[in-house]
């Protein structure tokens, strides 16, 4: 199944770079140091070795690049500009002006998103530039990252209402507070953002007992609203909305992770998991594509996120190729 789903993957147009890409790609990289398979390595490298030839952080819509897989790529090849590629990438990211919260606001550029962050965010910007200060031990990218996925969560994360305490939002608005809806996806990237973040963290660091509490309350909301067969619904606590798969994926596999280092209790959440990796394998089909796996969801009313047409995306199939990949270390 490991091999089906990589070989669907690569078969994806990629943009170079569209929201969704970078996971792929980390799966694909996931996929060879479990397979010793040097074509996944191969086209992965070969796509991040273009975005470096035609050089990077220029434009704003580079917040969406591969930042983490840069850093990935210079690991495995130690090919130093790989790593020079991701210091230009955080200076892009530092550039950016920041909400009342610390929170980049990716695209100054745009009429009507100025103000705008999404919670997508959470797995791009943290996660890399924590592991960026990590790999080159400047502690300057690690404060870029907390203040980062700090700034997110107390934007995002709902504090006020007991039902859905602990889930995310997808959006915030300068002007406007939250906006969207709690939806599924958007968790889910939620969740590996705090959980990536988390295992990269020193345990003397000043912000890790936060960030622990607010993934243990992000995952007790998740329990609360899990369905019966293991996935969720694509606005999650809207049961007239359609079941859809890319969150139990993303969850089975940040929750092994978090297990594993002992950020989450397994006697609590186990079962969970085990239901939303189960649920995740049965969406797969012999091609090796996942499906129930929406499209592209803007920031809207709940009519928007219930009649998004399912698809084969990178961002279904990236986090399931960690999953899967996970489950063969």
């Amino acid at each position: 199944m490991l091999r089906q789903v990589a070989d669907c993957t690569a078969r994806w147009p990629f943009r170079r770079w569209g929201f969704g890409e970078g996971i792929a790609l980390r799966g694909l990289l996931a996929t060879y140091r479990v397979s010793g398979n040097a074509d996944y390595y191969e086209f992965a490298g070969a796509l991040l070795r273009e975005y470096v030839d035609r050089g990077v952080g220029m434009k704003n819509e580079e917040h969406i690049a591969p930042g983490i897989e840069l850093l990935l790529m210079y690991e495995e090849s130690g090919d130093d500009e790989f790593l020079e590629a991701a210091r230009k990438l955080a200076a892009l990211n530092a550039s950016f002006p920041v909400n009342r919260f610390g929170a980049r606001m990716h695209r100054p550029d745009m009429p009507g998103w100025r103000q705008q962050i999404w919670v997508d965010c959470l797995d791009v910007d943290g996660p890399f530039l924590v592991r960026l200060g990590r790999i080159t031990g400047d502690e300057k990218y690690t404060r870029q990252g907390l203040e980062e996925i700090l700034g997110y969560t107390w934007a995002l994360q709902v504090e006020d209402s007991e039902e859905h305490s602990g889930l995310f939002w997808h959006g915030y608005e300068m002007n406007c507070g939250n906006n969207g809806q709690l939806w599924a996806r958007g968790n889910g990237w939620a969740l590996m953002g705090l959980v990536e973040t988390l295992k990269l963290l020193p345990e003397a660091c000043k912000a890790r007992p936060e960030l622990t509490e607010r993934l243990q309350r992000l995952c007790a909301a998740l329990k609360r609203h899990q369905h019966a067969d293991g996935l969720w619904h694509t606005v999650i606590t809207r049961p007239e909305t359609y079941l859809e798969s890319t969150l139990a994926v993303m969850t089975a596999f940040a929750w092994r992770e978090a297990f594993e280092v002992s950020l989450l209790d397994e006697g609590v959440f186990g079962e969970m998991e085990r239901k939303a990796r189960s649920a995740a394998v049965r969406c797969v089909d012999e091609q090796g594509a996942l499906g129930l796996v929406s499209d592209a969801t803007p920031i809207s009313e709940l009519n928007m996120y219930a009649t998004r047409p399912f698809g084969v995306f990178p961002w279904g199939q990236g986090p399931l190729l960690l999953m899967l990949a996970q489950e063969s270390l």
